[in-house]
């Protein structure tokens, strides 16, 4: 038989050509390893790379862009503030006179600001007081005035007190008799009714005053009682500030009233818009010469003295008939408020003064001409403007009317009462002032 056949090992397929990079072809059966090709992870790394490249560069952007946003929002809400703190602050120096094309009341005061502030009851009763905010002194007063202050008469008629003033005058009548009497500006009024009163110490939460009198509601209430430190209610300041007891003087009332006034300042936020808010939630600013921006701005000055312990309170020391003089009122109004008393009945017109320099000094007439017109006089060019030099000054008068007010002036500029002199011969002012070579150094520029 024929021997076996040997078996032969099959022959291996050839290999078939390589597909793409990205991979088998679908229709082929790829069974190569990945690990052939060491180039595809090689381009996952780089992949990879640029990847959290980008993302690195994107968070960089961001926080860029984020603190941007923070700065531009930063710098957003400091423009608001400034500009709010910008109307608040401007309106109130426009009012004063601090910035150009706002009234000069400042000014003309010496630096004070001088603002009239009536309390007027259910029952039509007034009580005023001067507010006084003294920059260059740097203290505030409250000057209370006596309701039987007399003011200048207009024409025949009897003369009005400032206890009627408001309602027959009216709040600027008032205003410029009380500037004429003491000589000084009186730049705007508060009108403040006894509900406004009370709705103002309830927001400021309370005041604290030395009460001397217990004083009941109209329902037989103790709605205040005597004694020091005691916690008032804004119902409990009104009844307290317009109280007077049975066989009381109106002086112990005006006393109570400068109290409460007082309490009131010392309440009241020093900061200019938080005392704006004040006003505002009260609504009752009742004349235009003070609006709300403006009274927020005073009450926030005097407040601020207040705080610093600069805080008066004085009653105008009046004659018993209701009129001022020298010897009475003068050195007080020229401390508080810079001025100098005239009598109402002869103070219906500004004192005209003419100068006249007999000091040998060429520039001394005009600094006190200045003085002149910053006691609230007006001052004449005179037609002498130099005349023989004379040792003594001298302020001349012809009008027994106008004593007062020669007096008051010899005390504004430094002079001894006995340079005040009546003369006969005519003159065409009210007074003359001659300028020797006495007049006092600290005077001279």
């Amino acid at each position: 038989p024929a021997p076996p056949r040997q078996r032969t090992a099959p022959t291996a397929a050839p290999a078939r050509p390589a597909g793409p990079a990205g991979g088998a072809h679908p229709d082929t059966d790829d069974s190569y390893a990945t690990g052939e090709f060491t180039f595809v992870d090689e381009a996952a790394e780089e992949s990879e790379d640029v990847i959290d490249w980008l993302k690195f560069a994107e968070s960089r952007s961001e926080v860029r862009a984020e603190r941007r946003r923070r700065l531009r929002n930063r710098l957003l809400a400091v423009a608001v503030v400034l500009v709010l703190a910008a109307g608040g602050t401007g309106g109130y120096l426009w009012w004063s006179g601090r910035l150009g094309g706002g009234p000069s009341a400042a000014a003309a005061a010496g630096g004070r600001q001088v603002n009239v502030v009536h309390l007027r009851d259910l029952q039509g009763k007034v009580t005023t007081a001067l507010l006084v905010d003294d920059a260059s002194g740097r203290k505030a007063t409250v000057l209370l005035l006596p309701d039987t202050l007399r003011l200048p008469a207009s024409g025949d008629a009897a003369s009005p007190t400032v206890g009627t003033g408001l309602d027959s005058l009216g709040p600027s009548g008032t205003r410029d008799g009380l500037a004429t009497v003491l000589g000084a500006p009186v730049a705007g009024t508060w009108r403040l009714d006894t509900p406004y009163l009370t709705l103002l110490v309830a927001q400021l939460g309370g005041i604290t005053v030395d009460t001397d009198a217990e004083v009941h509601s109209t329902d037989g209430k103790v709605t205040v009682t005597a004694g020091k430190g005691t916690q008032l209610n804004g119902q409990a300041a009104a009844l307290y500030a317009t109280y007077q007891a049975p066989g009381e003087g109106r002086d112990a009332q005006l006393a109570r009233f400068g109290q409460v006034m007082a309490a009131v300042i010392h309440a009241m936020p020093a900061n200019l818009t938080d005392a704006t808010d004040d006003v505002r939630r009260m609504n009752a600013v009742l004349d235009p010469s003070l609006p709300e921006k403006a009274l927020g701005g005073v009450l926030a000055g005097l407040a601020q003295r207040a705080k610093d312990g600069h805080l008066d309170v004085q009653t105008l020391k009046a004659k018993a008939d209701g009129t001022l003089d020298q010897a009475t009122a003068g050195q007080q109004v020229k401390t508080v408020l810079g001025g100098t008393v005239h009598s109402a009945t002869s103070a219906a017109t500004t004192p005209r003064v003419s100068v006249v320099n007999a000091s040998g000094n060429e520039k001394l007439a005009a600094a006190v001409e200045v003085q002149v017109t910053n006691a609230g006089l007006e001052a004449v060019p005179s037609s002498t403007k130099s005349g023989p030099v004379q040792a003594a000054s001298e302020i001349r008068y012809t009008d027994d009317a106008r004593a007062d007010a020669a007096k008051s002036l010899a005390v504004t500029l430094g002079l001894k009462p006995e340079a005040v002199k009546k003369v006969s011969d005519p003159q065409n002012v009210d007074l003359v002032v001659v300028v020797g070579k006495d007049f006092p150094a600290q005077q001279t520029p």
